[in-house]
C-alpha cells in the first residue's frame, strides 16, 4: 500500500497555538528570515500550494509540531 496526501492540518495547528497568518508569517521572517505571506499561508492551508522542504522545517519550528503533523496521510 502507498501513502497519498490527506488533508493539510496546519490551519488546525496554527489556530491550537492561537496564532493567526500573519503572526505566522511575521515568526517566518523574524526567526529565519523566511518571507512567506498570509495569502501563501492561506493557500497551503487549502492544499492549492505545497511548501518546500525548509519552509516545512521553518514553519514546524515556529509551531512546535513534526513535519508528519502537517497533513493527514492515507493509505491508498
Amino acid at each position: 500500500m502507498a501513502l497519498i496526501l490527506g488533508e493539510c492540518l496546519l490551519r488546525e495547528i496554527r489556530e491550537l497555538k492561537g496564532m493567526s497568518q500573519q503572526e505566522l508569517s511575521d515568526k517566518l521572517f523574524a526567526k529565519y528570515e523566511i518571507s512567506i505571506s498570509d495569502t501563501m499561508i492561506s493557500k497551503y492551508e487549502r492544499g492549492l500550494k505545497f511548501p518546500n522542504p525548509l519552509v516545512s522545517r521553518a514553519i514546524c519550528k515556529v509551531l512546535g509540531c513534526v513535519e508528519s503533523e502537517l497533513y493527514d496521510f492515507l493509505e491508498a
